[in-house]
């Protein structure tokens, strides 16, 4: 009787284990890690600060960080 109770409990035992095993696994695909995405980074034509080139502003295959440096670039 003795070693029924504890073929019982360790077999309770093992499918708790599996239960927290899978249950851990399951919230791990569901909350995937973000990965940060890569994105190009371009120099200002006129300042030459570096900026993502999303952020960047395009005018004749050269980029600006903002409107007053594009305006000042057609004056020159």
């Amino acid at each position: 009787m003795g070693q029924l109770l504890r073929l019982i409990i360790i077999l309770f035992g093992l499918w708790l284990v599996l239960k927290i095993i899978k249950r851990a696994l399951a919230s791990r695909e569901n909350h995937p890690s973000q990965k940060p995405s890569i994105t190009s980074m371009v120099a200002c034509a006129h300042c030459g600060v570096h900026l993502p080139e999303s952020e960047a502003i395009q005018k004749d295959g050269k980029y600006y960080c903002c409107e007053e440096h594009l305006k000042v670039s057609k004056n020159h």
